[in-house]
């Protein structure tokens, strides 16, 4: 689930999503681009976000490995869905009947509201970072909770 369902639609969409910005703000301001440019544009997210830490060589072109990342803001919709269904989650713990309210009138809006509004009936005020960083808190929380889990059964 870690690797499948968060690392893919939260790292992998979220680098989408960061070009993509970058992408849009050419053409706010007016500017057209070729391949080579959006191949410069890849490779500077990619090494903003993964830093020296990846080897990126050849990663200047996977902008073009998937083309429906771009239609429709896709590529916000995966990240920032997990974001808001993580914090909704977590906060269970702490208040289960009034969470369970704003989740279900959070369901029920469809699509009647705009998606920071929508955020906000279910609790998550995604005009911050903070779900973003308790949903990184909670995949690193669990990732250790599966290594302790998995040293015990090792030692048994």
């Amino acid at each position: 689930m870690l690797s499948d369902t968060y690392f893919h639609n939260c790292v992998t969409h979220l680098l989408e999503a960061a070009f993509q910005r970058e992408v849009y703000t050419l053409i706010d301001r007016g500017e057209s681009f070729d391949a080579a440019r959006l191949d410069k544009l890849k490779l500077q997210v990619l090494r903003q976000f993964w830093g020296d830490t990846v080897d990126l060589t050849g990663a200047e072109t996977t902008w073009m490995r998937q083309d429906h990342y771009y239609l429709g803001l896709y590529s916000y919709s995966y990240s920032a869905s997990l974001t808001i269904a993580t914090q909704v989650w977590q906060d269970l713990e702490h208040d289960q009947s009034s969470t369970v309210q704003r989740w279900r009138k959070f369901l029920a809006l469809g699509d009647s509201a705009d998606p920071v509004a929508a955020a906000a009936v279910a609790g998550v005020d995604v005009t911050t970072d903070a779900p973003l960083q308790h949903m990184v808190d909670f995949l690193d929380g669990t990732e250790r909770r599966i290594e302790q889990l998995s040293t015990t059964i090792a030692q048994q």
